[in-house]
């Protein structure tokens, strides 16, 4: 639909479609896709390394978003997560909300809570820059989604997403106005608060993931101990292939029969062929998948977008530093460049839709 709209209007789009192709960022994604269905030559899943390729189509959104001088587009993400907040305050309190799950202490509206996490630590970043630009009475406004959306995290018990919003809110902060930072320490103080409220269930939590990370080769079936058997498995399969990796579908097919990785056999089971293995952590796919060329892409275009996020006087500077964040963090836990929640949040942000400061 977008490439659509940017044919209607190719007269005032073409120009910047060609200014954003020519950007660093766009170069690098480019680069780092290309290697990555290169892979696909020495795969043993083609079918599965196809799937896993077509997450990668959200590296398109910054190159055909259309240019446009408003910048109320930051408020979509947020009020989005404070919807879901809204229901879990509505769950807690003893109402059944259709599409709102409950479990072991944990309320998750709608979206499977990795999800979950990854778009309110999002639009939490997305809101910085937002409520700097906000009128008073939008900022009242966006005040109320930001704690629903906190309520929203919070209750769901998504690990990540607590990581990932602690780390790039706290970024947003370095590099935003004064003012900009006096109300991220009331909205932290009001977070902490709010934790309290949930301190059972989030200390529960974390406590598993401790117990499950040192026990992963007793029990790598466990969340935490099958992301560290991952990490094990990936770096034994790159590091046999280290220049070309097992190839985008690949890797499930040459993991050793007695790895403690294949435990959870539901992702090993017949039915799974022509699905992508997630290994759960971006540079532990990268790797295994495509070697050290593909680490190498990756990095690279990580810092492509350091570079145009530190050169541009646009107004998503904060916000584009902090989605790199939230991006970066949720990596190491998750897929990242799976899902691409934040990758393709990240990618809108680099456009520059809006006019600079």
């Amino acid at each position: 639909m977008l490439a659509i709209v940017t044919l209607i209007q190719r007269r005032t789009m073409w120009p910047i479609f060609v200014d954003r192709l020519r950007s660093p960022f766009a170069f690098a994604a480019m680069l780092f896709v290309a290697w990555n269905a290169l892979t696909l030559l020495w795969s043993k899943d083609v079918p599965g390394g196809v799937e896993a390729l077509s997450a990668q189509r959200v590296l398109l959104l910054p190159l055909f978003w259309p240019s446009s001088a408003h910048h109320s587009w930051r408020y979509g993400l947020v009020f989005g997560t404070a919807v879901a907040g809204l229901c879990s305050v509505f769950t807690l309190i003893g109402m059944e909300i259709p599409g709102v799950q409950v479990f072991e202490g944990r309320i998750i509206p709608f979206q499977h809570p990795i999800v979950l996490g990854s778009l309110c630590a999002a639009g939490l970043c997305l809101s910085v820059d937002g409520w700097s630009l906000a009128s008073y009475k939008m900022r009242i406004i966006l005040t109320i989604a930001v704690g629903l959306t906190l309520c929203a995290l919070l209750m769901s018990g998504s690990r990540s997403g607590l990581l990932a919003s602690i780390f790039g809110v706290a970024i947003c902060g370095v590099v935003s106005h004064r003012q900009v930072r006096f109300a991220l320490v009331i909205g932290a103080i009001f977070a902490v608060v709010l934790a309290l409220t949930q301190y059972r269930m989030i200390e529960q939590r974390w406590s598993s993931a401790w117990h499950q990370a040192a026990q992963w080769r007793e029990s790598p079936e466990s969340s935490a101990g099958w992301r560290i058997a991952a990490l094990n498995a990936a770096w034994e399969v790159g590091s046999t292939r280290p220049w070309t990796g097992a190839g985008y579908g690949g890797v499930r097919s040459v993991i050793s029969e007695d790895h403690p990785v294949r435990a959870q056999k539901e992702r090993f089971s017949p039915e799974r062929e022509g699905t992508p293995l997630n290994l759960h952590n971006v540079w532990a796919n990268a790797f295994a998948r495509t070697g050290i060329p593909g680490i190498a892409l990756l990095v690279g275009m990580c810092v492509c977008a350091l570079v145009s996020l530190r050169h541009t006087a646009s107004i998503h500077q904060a916000s584009g530093f902090g989605l790199l964040a939230v991006w970066g963090m949720l990596g190491l836990f998750d897929t990242a460049l799976g899902t691409g929640v934040t990758l393709s949040i990240l990618g809108l942000a680099m456009a520059r839709r809006a006019t600079p400061n």
